[in-house]
């Protein structure tokens, strides 16, 4: 084994619905009221899955134009200055998955060339240099970056070429079974990775 490859989302990070709803509470005092401030940050949401499930956004610089729209939408609806909102960025309501570091410093200390391979926005290493993650990988592979995702073939093969890695040499990892299953098909060493079953074990 000379590598490993890794999902962000389910395996590193984990959305913290407590942070984005703390997040409501505040900008709802400025007039819109919680019901329908939640109502607009989750319509957010959902515009920024859209835009990764269509590949929309290709570059760090198209995914500040498309945040910058959003946020200047959100904040007419809710009468919030937009300067309260144009710092923030999805992955600030994003936590570290238990265990995330400890997974990460052991396979360093195998000596693996580590790379995280993920069905998201341009902005992959910026999220996990929010969360303190990004020192202990080697390549980032954010499916809106390569034009492809998850579960097709070509965004593991691309991954793996980023990293100089053969499939077999590579060991991967993943909370969907799809994605598993196609590594498998392309002969990485792929497993499901449980977090919610190893963290209630503990």
């Amino acid at each position: 084994m000379r590598g490993a490859l890794l999902d962000r989302d389910g395996v590193l990070l984990l959305m913290d619905e407590e942070a984005l709803y703390q997040k409501a509470l505040e900008l709802a005092l400025y007039g819109a009221g919680l019901e329908k401030t939640l109502a607009v940050l989750a319509r957010a949401v959902r515009e920024v899955g859209e835009a990764v499930r269509g590949l929309r956004v290709r570059t760090l610089e198209e995914e500040a134009r498309f945040w910058e729209e959003l946020v200047l939408e959100a904040s007419r609806e809710l009468g919030v200055p937009p300067g309260k909102l144009l710092p923030l960025r999805y992955y600030h309501f994003f936590r570290k998955a238990p265990g995330a570091e400890a997974l990460l410093r052991t396979l360093r200390a195998r000596g693996l060339r580590i790379g995280v391979l993920s069905n998201t926005l341009p902005s992959l290493r910026e999220s996990l240099a929010y969360h303190g993650l990004d020192a202990h990988v080697d390549g980032f592979f954010a499916s809106c970056a390569l034009g492809v995702a998850k579960p097709d073939p070509q965004a593991f093969l691309l991954a793996l070429e980023g990293l100089g890695l053969a499939p077999g040499e590579t060991l991967y990892l993943d909370d969907d079974p799809e994605n598993v299953e196609t590594a498998r098909r392309l002969g990485l060493r792929a497993a499901v990775y449980a977090l919610y079953h190893r963290a209630s074990a503990n």
